[in-house]
């Protein structure tokens, strides 16, 4: 189970980069990575099983967070 460490990890550091970066280009990059291993997480829990529906609910909610991020109002 090395790869949803991996990219749970991934989320976390990507937008902790993100975060730190001045220009809204090089953040939302790194958003957007975020993004795609938070999508991957959610992949990895549906497959394995029902029981991590706690964890489910936290990755759906950390992809609306970053699903803003990535496309704010205008």
């Amino acid at each position: 189970m090395d790869r949803p460490l991996r990219a749970s990890s991934s989320i976390v550091l990507n937008i902790s980069e993100g975060s730190g970066r001045m220009s809204n280009k090089d953040q939302r990059r790194f958003y957007s990575i975020a993004f795609g291993s938070t999508r991957e997480v959610q992949s990895i829990l549906d497959i394995i099983d029902e029981q991590y529906v706690d964890l489910i609910k936290t990755a759906d909610s950390v992809a609306a967070c970053l699903y803003r991020l990535l496309n704010p109002k205008k």
